[in-house]
């Protein structure tokens, strides 16, 4: 969620992930604080925020998975470090965990969206792909804005664009659920496809219900 002030009339803008499951029923969104400065390097990386009362217990163990101390090196800028991990805001139903670090924005996802319902949705350019020998799904879209002025008056927008990744929790069922991760960037510089596929060989195989493939 990007906070900006024009006038008196604009008070809040939010950034919201655009993951298939966003034309499902459910979304993501996440606040976009400006830090800088020397004072910020001295401050610790921060823990995941205590789940809220409507959040699924699962919340926990994805953030704590995805809030992993080589994040900023597994996403290819070791420079950074995590300034938000927290549920995601408008998430609906399924257990969803953001991460900012840096200029990047992670989503990790539990999803009741499958790699097959994926290959089907054509408007979002799915390509197939595979993960540590599980069934996955590539795609991507261009984030959302809504803005919501004093005036109450709520615009929308398109903001930038997201790479997702998508993966079956089980090798030998494409259409049971899936994890996925998606990225993107405050300020629209394209993600490392290389990075996304790096931090999601690190960090599914942690995760509850992966089940490894079979060695061949």
């Amino acid at each position: 969620m990007a906070v900006s002030k024009v006038g008196r009339n604009t008070a809040v803008v939010v950034t919201v992930a655009a993951l298939a499951a966003v034309g499902l029923g459910g979304g993501v969104g996440w606040v976009v604080a400006s830090r800088s400065g020397p004072a910020e390097k001295a401050e610790p990386p921060v823990a995941c925020d205590q789940p809220r009362p409507t959040d699924p217990p699962a919340y926990a163990g994805l953030c704590a998975a995805l809030n992993r101390p080589d994040l900023p090196a597994l996403m290819g800028t070791p420079e950074d470090r995590v300034t938000a991990a927290r549920p995601a805001p408008f998430a609906l139903g399924d257990p969803t965990v953001e991460v900012r670090l840096g200029r990047s924005v992670v989503v990790l996802t539990d999803s009741s969206v499958t790699v097959e319902d994926l290959a089907d949705m054509s408007q979002f350019f799915p390509a197939p792909a595979t993960l540590l020998g599980h069934p996955a799904t590539i795609y991507s879209t261009h984030a959302m804005t809504f803005g919501a002025g004093a005036d109450g008056k709520v615009s929308t927008g398109s903001g930038p664009r997201t790479r997702n990744l998508a993966v079956a929790k089980d090798p030998k069922a494409p259409g049971g659920r899936a994890y996925e991760i998606a990225v993107f960037t405050t300020d629209g510089t394209p993600v490392d496809e290389q990075a996304l596929y790096q931090l999601a060989e690190t960090v599914l195989p942690t995760l509850p219900g992966w089940a490894a493939a079979a060695a061949s």
